[in-house]
């Protein structure tokens, strides 16, 4: 009996037991084959969407202009107009978890300057004396901020550096839009975080030695001769590739798991 009853027993252990055992490694093995790739997948799909969305997003110009002609009007209706955009960019960047940064109005005398000998005396041509960035940190939350932006105020003028980018390799989306309050043009430049820290950074070197050499030939009003044009496609292919780095993973592998 003592023997019938041990048998019993250890039969009725085993028996509850293997369910538990059994059911562990299906447990396991089931989240980790399926879940996995399908976020694959959803992400995946989420991404190029962002990035054909990035890309779809044509550039155009309607040539907008200041609703004021004289210098002093506008300048002083700036400063309103500054206030404005930055509570439309800080709104937007919480919205899509970017940063929003502002430079504050472009200086009266950076104004004038530019006014003068840039847009033929035309004050109502001059469209960033408010101004502000907005920096993303991924092709999902960049399109986010520009649909975030068009629902806010009137976009006039599109830029998308992104499709075309610079001879540097520089990308970014550039726009102008008129605020619906004060109804000033502002510009408005949207960047990928990494791409931001190079311009910021080492090919702000880059550039400055690139404007340079070509200040000097303008102010000895003749053309850049030889030498300098190879020191310039030199400096270009130094950032095109800074850029290169900074914009490859936002392709492979900066993919926002979903």
């Amino acid at each position: 009996m003592s023997v019938f009853l041990r048998t019993t027993a250890l039969m009725l252990l085993v028996l509850s037991r293997a369910p538990a055992f059994a059911a562990a490694p299906v447990s396991t093995s089931s989240t980790d084959q399926s879940r996995t790739p399908a976020q694959n997948q959803v992400s995946s799909n989420v991404f190029r969407h962002s990035l054909s969305g990035l890309y779809g997003i044509k550039a155009f110009d309607s040539r907008p202009t200041q609703p004021y002609t004289d210098f002093d009007i506008l300048y002083s209706k700036a400063h309103q107009a500054q206030a404005e955009l930055e509570t439309i960019c800080k709104s937007t960047a919480l919205l899509t978890n970017s940063d929003a940064l502002f430079a504050g109005v472009k200086s009266q005398a950076r104004a004038e300057e530019k006014i003068d000998l840039e847009l033929d005396g035309d004050v109502s041509r001059i469209t960033d004396l408010a101004r502000a960035t907005i920096i993303a940190n991924d092709v999902e939350s960049l399109v986010e901020v520009y649909e975030a932006l068009i629902r806010e105020a009137d976009v006039v003028k599109v830029k998308n550096k992104f499709k075309s980018p610079a001879d540097s390799g520089y990308r970014d989306l550039n726009l102008l839009v008129r605020l619906p309050k004060t109804n000033v043009i502002a510009e408005v430049q949207l960047h990928l975080r990494a791409i931001a820290d190079v311009k910021s950074g080492p090919e702000h070197e880059l550039y400055e030695i690139i404007q340079g050499i070509e200040r000097h030939a303008i102010a000895e009003k003749r053309p850049i001769d030889d030498i300098e044009a190879a020191q310039i496609n030199s400096l270009r292919r130094q950032s095109l590739e800074l850029y290169q780095q900074a914009w490859q993973p936002y392709i492979t592998t900066h993919i926002k798991a979903a």
